[in-house]
Order: structure tokens, then sequence, then C-alpha cells
């Protein structure tokens, strides 16, 4: 990968992270007004409806958008047409998950005010898979920055929709339909924006039987993987919801968002990975260098984020959502699953690339497996912090196997010596933030000082990755 490549996509991770930093913060601060107003058990309430709708609409994605690009990406102009086929397959999943979801959540919940919420945030998730697939078309174009925007702006309509509900007195329900109001509107503006900066025009003359069977061929890997993995990624919520409760179920969604907030990292790295691994006229050398580069960026994130959550996690936690919800257990068992979920995504996109890989699919399965396993034996004991340790467990299980499997399709990757210095930097930051400062002067101070140690070190002792990060950072002179 040249240098010049390299900053082309680094500039498009920087656009994503930015808007996702922006969207992230949205979401905080919503969450945060929602749960200081309607107290632990409604929040709990909420997330655990949220959960939910999330979990069910991983029923219409069946990591089909992982697989639009990749076929779009060795046939560009054949973009508008799949996507028009994609978008047929998931509206019409969507309506029987909303269909279904409303008979289910109607003959178990007999209050309108106990189920009409949970069917508003299922609408809103679907919503959003829409959203996903006209960014995953418009990113086949390498266009990052207009969805970026939107998704912006969605969440910060969210949040204002969110905080006049709570002003009205509407309480959960009024908050859960806002947001999916929130999420409608964003449909139409990515939509629009694909249209107008991607060049992305599907519609329904555009369906054809045969990119449809691209699709469906694909749902045996792709489509089993993004289910087990959605519920890899909620079912923690649910179980916990069921069998501890909704107040255990909002301290624990208060620590989990310290995680998922970051997690735009590794999802953005993945989404920029993607297309440039699809690239047909991409060599091995340049894919190698390009998978290399991607982990050696999230874990020289993730793990001074781990040494943040095991000082300071408990005050963030306070400062975001209110005292009632820290609980220093639960942020310390989740304190790695950053690291090991952004090796995972690496790992996961770089193995789609050019097929559907059935180690993915194992992969995601066999932390499946581990997270219930743990979930099921140890949530009636101890409750929230059992959820955290089959988060992190589960993560690494899948990250473990991914990497195996990893290292057979790309067997040049080099990234175990820059591990190492990172972990080392992100001990010094620790030292650093255990000092008795306030929250964010040693949050600041810890940050200056491992981007110094991991600097200082990686040029010494991994001067190849200190060129490749100055190439991308340092444009050289003509």
């Amino acid at each position: 990968m040249s240098p010049t490549d390299a900053r082309r996509m680094t500039r498009a991770g920087v656009t994503l992270s930015v808007g996702e930093i922006l969207g992230k913060l949205a979401t905080l601060a919503m969450l945060g007004v929602l749960a200081r107003v309607v107290g632990v058990s409604e929040f709990g309430a909420f997330s655990f409806a949220l959960g939910l709708g999330l979990l069910l609409s991983s029923m219409t994605t069946l990591g089909l958008d992982q697989r639009l690009v990749q076929l779009a990406g060795g046939e560009p102009t054949s973009l508008s047409a799949r996507l028009s086929s994609l978008l047929a397959m998931r509206l019409a999943l969507a309506l029987v998950v909303v269909l279904g979801a409303a008979l289910v959540l109607r003959l178990t919940l007999d209050e309108p005010a106990r189920w009409a919420p949970s069917l508003a945030l299922v609408v809103a998730a679907c919503a959003d898979t829409v959203i996903e697939a006209f960014r995953s078309a418009a990113s086949v174009r390498h266009v990052q920055s207009g969805p970026a925007a939107v998704l912006v702006v969605q969440r910060f309509l969210a949040l204002g929709l969110v905080v006049l509900a709570l002003h009205l007195g509407t309480g959960v329900a009024g908050a859960a339909a806002a947001y999916c109001a929130a999420s409608l509107t964003g449909v139409v503006l990515m939509a629009g924006t694909a249209r107008r900066q991607a060049d992305v025009r599907p519609r329904p003359g555009l369906v054809t039987r045969e990119h449809t069977a691209d699709f469906v061929s694909a749902i045996r890997v792709t489509g089993l993987n993004d289910l087990v993995s959605m519920a890899l990624f909620r079912i923690d919520v649910v179980l916990l919801g069921w069998l501890a409760g909704t107040v255990a179920v909002g301290h624990y969604t208060a620590a989990y968002r310290l995680l998922e907030t970051v997690l735009f990292i590794s999802w953005s790295v993945a989404r920029v990975l993607l297309p440039a691994l699809s690239d047909s006229s991409a060599g091995s050398p340049d894919r190698n260098r390009a998978v290399s580069g991607a982990l050696i960026i999230v874990s020289a994130i993730y793990l001074p984020y781990a040494a943040v959550l095991l000082t300071r996690g408990d005050e963030l936690v306070g400062l975001l959502f209110g005292d009632e919800f820290g609980s220093v257990a639960i942020i310390a068992w989740l304190a790695l699953a950053p690291l090991f979920f952004g090796i995972a995504q690496v790992s996961l996109s770089a193995l789609l690339s050019l097929r559907p890989d059935p180690a993915v699919l194992l992969a995601s399965s066999l932390a499946l497996v581990a997270n219930l396993a743990i979930d099921l034996a140890l949530i009636p004991v101890w409750g929230a912090p059992a959820a955290a340790a089959a988060t992190t467990v589960s993560y690494l299980v899948q990250a473990t196997v991914l990497l195996v499997a990893l290292r057979r399709r790309f067997p040049h990757t080099r990234v175990r010596r820059n591990l190492v210095l990172s972990a080392g930097a992100s001990v010094v930051a620790a030292g650093v933030m255990l000092l008795p400062l306030p929250t964010l002067v040693g949050l600041v101070l810890g940050g200056l000082v491992y981007v110094a140690a991991w600097v200082l070190a990686t040029r010494h002792l991994d001067p190849g990755t200190y060129r490749m990060v100055r190439g991308v950072m340092v444009k050289e002179p003509a």
C-alpha cells in the first residue's frame, strides 16, 4: 500500500470517526438525560426494549451489507441494481419482523404503555438497517462525508426529540416514539445523500432474480453470522432483564455504554478496510499491509482505553449517568472487551472481503455459546457483573478463532510487536491516571503520556510501524 493510498484510507477513516464521535456523543447525552429523568428501573426498561429491537432487526440484515460491498466492489456499475435487490429483501423482512413483534408484544404485554415503546424501538432498529444499506452503497463509491453528516443529524435529532418528549412528561413511551421518528427521518436523509453524492439510484424496476440470488447464496455464512453476532452483542441485556430485572439492566447498560460508545473506531476501520480489500486491483502485499495497519490502529487505541476503564471508569459512569449507576465490578469486567471486539471486527472484515468465509460463522457461534453458558450459569448468582464477564470472554473467543483463520488468509500480517509496545505504554498511562487528580485532568494527562510513550517506543523498537504511521499522517513533499 502506497503512502498516498494509506492517507486516503486514513482520511476516510477519520471522516467516519468524526461523524461517529459526534453521533455517539449525542446518543450518550440522550441516554444520560433519560437516565437522570426516569431513574434506574425505567431506564433499564428502555434499554431492554432497545436491545430487543436491535436483536430482532438482525433478522433483516443477514450480513448482506458486506456482501453488497463485496459484489459491487468488483462490478461498480451494478451498484444501484444490487442495492435495489438488497432493499427489496430488507423491507420485506422488516415488515415480517415488525408485524411479528407487534403480535407477540400485544399478546404478552396487555397494556399499550408497556408494549408500544418496545414496538417503536423495533421499528427504529429496522429503519436503521435500511440506513446502513445506503451507507454501504455509498462506501463502494468511497463517499464517506455525506453519510457521516446524516448520522450526526439523525443522532442529534433523536436527542432533541427525546428531550422534548421528556419535557412534555411522556416518559419512556414518548422517548421511544421520538427515537423512532428520528430513525425514520434518517432513512429519508441517507437515501437522498446517497443519490446526490454517490449516484446511487435504487428503484423497484432494477430488482432482478440474479442479484437477489447473489445475496441469498451468501446468507448461509454472512446471514447466520450476522444473526449470531447480533445475538452475541445484545443477548446479555435481554437475559439480564429476564433473570435479574430492569434495575440490573439499568446498571449494566450504563457501564456497557462506555464500551459501546468507542466501538465506532473498529467499525470505521472495518468499513474503510472492506472496500480496500475487495478492490480487485489490490495485490497481496497491499492487502497484508492494510490488515496489519488496521489491527495496529485498534490495538493502539483500545489498550489505553482499557486502562481508562480500569482506573477511571466508575467516575465516568457517575459523570455521564449519575452516581446511582456506578459499578466498579461491571466496568472492570468490560475493560478489555473493546480490544477483543475491535480485533474481531477487523479480522471479520478481512476474511469477508473476497468471499463468505465459514470461519466467521464458526467464531461467532463459539463466542455465542460461551456467552450463553456464562450468562445462564452466573447471572442468577452475580447479576450484572456476570453479564459483563460473559461479554468479554465471548469476544476473546471470537477474536482468537478469527485471528487463527486470518493468519491463513493473510500470513504476512505483523502486529505482535506493536501490541506489546501499546500494552506497555498503556501501563505507564494507567499509573498516571491513578494519581489523585480530577477526573478530566487525569484522563487528559494519561492520554498525553500514552501518546508520548507509544511514539517513543515504536520509533526505536518498531520502526516499520513508526514509518507507516508517519507516512500516513505526514504528506511527503512533491
